[in-house]
């Protein structure tokens, strides 16, 4: 008997998620929907009162997700030397 034929025993969807999900990403998605518009990584850090979701961490994930292809860059602008860019969801996110 092979190791693909080993059962694997049973797994929980509720212990298994929260560590395949990022809440960071959560957290922006959720915003992002009660907004219902474009915002950028500088807006987003405002919404959130966690001192963990810096404008660093926040950038970061919204670039993940973008390349995941669940955000687009919708929009950008000059800011004091720097590209502020805006995001929201793909078309083929929405429902």
């Amino acid at each position: 008997m092979g190791a693909m034929d080993k059962p694997m025993g049973s797994f929980s969807w509720e212990t298994l998620v929260p560590h395949l999900v990022n809440p960071a990403k959560v957290a922006i998605v959720e915003a992002l929907s009660y907004m219902g518009q474009a915002l950028s990584a500088s807006e987003l850090t405002k919404m959130f009162d966690d001192r963990d979701l810096n404008l660093s961490r926040v950038s970061y994930h919204v670039s993940s997700l973008a390349k995941a292809g669940g955000l687009v860059k919708i929009r950008e602008r000059k800011v004091r030397g720097a590209v502020e860019k805006y995001f929201f969801f793909s078309p083929s996110t929405k429902t």
